[in-house]
Formats: structure tokens, sequence, C-alpha cells
């Protein structure tokens, strides 16, 4: 009779993490059959949040701009994917009371369910501002990390030129799903390149489509809110 070592078999740890991708790759597959999977997981919504809402979020991302700090490095491979670091250059800061009731709304969270075709949750207790200031700001691209499936980016703040494309989402719908690799292979471009105006959000399956910010230019800043919502069974 052979004699089996810890390594032949299959430990309670090894099962749950076994079940854990299961769960994973479902909710994966949900998503990109959804309504927002079919639009190629990203869509701009003119009218989130209300107009209150929004000028009491640029306020109070002005306010916490002197608490945010200064983010810069180079992109760095882990996995290939969602544990990748995005390189980058910005300010980021914690959000404040506004951008928390937004987080725990109701609606909001309704809203997000109907574009997913299944129910959603807030990945944290706090989303966050970005603030892009300089020339040259950006990030790169990147798939959001693990508890981060959807992403909801509303513009709070921006004095860029219109016609700039700097401060703008790059998204590659092409690559959904697919190693972050993919949206680097030569000939592979951009699906689409949103500048959504101020006082509006763009939904996007972050955790499935990679995407980034274009450098901004020499005129004009732009600020975000940042809000993560993890898919649930």
């Amino acid at each position: 009779m052979d004699v089996l070592t810890s390594r032949d078999v299959l430990t309670s740890r090894d099962v749950e993490s076994s079940r854990r991708s299961a769960d994973f790759d479902e909710r994966l597959r949900r998503l990109s059959s959804s309504p927002l999977g079919r639009m190629g997981g990203v869509v701009v919504l003119d009218d989130l949040p209300s107009a209150r809402i929004s000028t009491m979020l640029a306020r109070e991302a002005l306010r916490c701009a002197s608490g945010a700090t200064r983010q810069t490095g180079r992109s760095h491979r882990v996995d290939d994917g969602r544990h990748d670091v995005a390189g980058r250059s910005l300010g980021s800061g914690a959000g404040g009371p506004v951008q928390d009731d937004l987080y725990a709304s109701p609606a909001l969270r309704r809203r997000l369910e109907d574009l997913c075709s299944g129910r959603v949750k807030p990945s944290g207790a706090r989303g966050s501002f970005s603030y892009y200031t300089r020339p040259g700001d950006h990030l790169d691209t990147h798939v959001d990390i693990v508890t981060c499936d959807v992403t909801v980016i509303t513009v709070v703040q921006d004095s860029t030129p219109h016609d700039d494309p700097g401060g703008s989402l790059e998204v590659y719908s092409n690559c959904s799903g697919a190693p972050l690799s993919s949206a680097h292979q030569p000939g592979v471009r951009p699906t689409a390149i949103i500048k959504a105006p101020q006082a509006s959000s763009v939904v996007i399956l972050g955790g499935l489509v990679p995407h980034g910010i274009v450098p901004l230019g020499e005129h004009g800043t732009r600020v975000i809110s940042a809000l993560c919502f993890e898919a649930v069974d």
C-alpha cells in the first residue's frame, strides 16, 4: 500500500481556498454577463450623484486636500492581475462624511446591483479622493484589487481644457478578464478614452477591465472620488 504524505492529502485550507476560487470565478462570470458587462464593463452616469451631493463632495475634497499624501512609483508585476502594483503620480487622501454617506447609500447600492445583476457591498469603511494636480500626474493601466470588483469614479473637480485628454480614463474592454499584460501587447489600444465631466460618475468593472488615468497636461487639475464595491453571492 502506498503511503500518503501531507503533500498528497488536501487540507481543509486547500478545500476552502478552492471553494473561494470557484466562488470568485462565478462572481466574475456573472459580472461579465451583467448589463454593465455587456456594455463593455463601463458606463458614464450623468445623474450620479445629485447636483447637491456633487457640490458637497467638491467642497469636502477641497477640505480633505491638506491631508492628502503624494504617491509616486513605477508599476510592479506580481501576478499579472489584481495583485500588481500600478505605477502612479498623484495625491491621495481619505474621504469625509459626505463621501461616507454616499458610500453607504442604499440608493447607490441598488443602482449598482441593477447594473451588475447581483448584490454588491462596500469593500471598506471609507472611500478616497485622488488629486491630479501636477503636469504628468497619472495612474498606469491596472485592474483593481481583489475586493474591488466594481468602482464608482466621480469627477468632483475639473479645470482642465475640454479638448485635453489629460486626466481621462483609458479603458481596455477588449481585455476584460484577461491577464493584465494583454493590455500592453503591441497593437492593443484602449477601446475608449473617457473624460467624464464634472459632477458625473463612471461605473466600471474595475476588477475585470484594465484601465488607467492619462497623464495630466500642462493646464488645470482634476479631482475624483473613488468608491470600491465587492460583488457578493
